[in-house]
């Protein structure tokens, strides 16, 4: 079953889960909001220590403040990354680096939650593009999938796992599901 899923807007900050009031004054960017909840996730972390990314073209001028993600975790800490993008895959350079104890994330099931950007956000441009990163070295996280088919053409989802060699692995080489759920949030100017 598919199904489309409306965002509830929660923030993990210093141990506490506060409602983001500063989200109120941001747009939404952009979206791939649609989750099928009737697959199995993909594994973050793990035994595989697998790493996820997806790749995400700013579709505003203005600071990028958090991203929401269906995301769920068992153990160890949630490591969300915004980086560059180089040649269409994520690149080596970090522009944000949050960590999340997954003990502190709630349990919402399919439901997005908002990962904030350190710092207040990055400033970004219409037409960039960055990644989103997603890793756990010390447990397990999982996220929900998206839809058959490649839902978000202005990027691409991107898996990396032992004991495949290094490097990132677009979906398109070994999955129907070519992008990951997620919504950016701009603050604009």
């Amino acid at each position: 079953m598919k199904r489309t899923i409306f965002m509830m807007l929660l923030v993990v900050v210093s141990g506490t889960i506060a409602p983001v009031a500063e989200a109120q004054t941001s747009v939404l960017d952009q979206v791939q909001a649609v989750i099928d909840s009737s697959v199995g996730g993909l594994a973050i972390g793990g035994l595989s220590d697998q790493r996820l990314a997806q790749t995400v073209t700013v579709g505003v001028d203005g600071q990028l403040v958090g991203v929401m993600l269906p995301i769920v975790c068992a153990s160890g800490r949630l490591i969300v990354e915004i980086r560059d993008v180089v040649g269409g895959e994520p690149g080596p350079n970090v522009l944000s680096r949050r960590r999340f104890p997954a003990h502190r994330i709630p349990d919402l099931g399919a439901t997005f939650q908002f990962f904030q950007v350190r710092g207040g956000g990055l400033r970004l441009m219409a037409g960039e593009q960055f990644a989103i990163v997603l890793d756990n070295p010390t447990g397990q996280c999982g996220i929900f999938r998206g839809p058959v088919g490649d839902s978000y053409t202005a990027g691409e989802g991107f898996f990396e796992a032992l004991p495949n060699p290094p490097g990132w692995v677009p979906f398109s080489e070994t999955e129907t599901r070519l992008d990951l759920p997620f919504m950016t949030m701009v603050r604009v100017p």
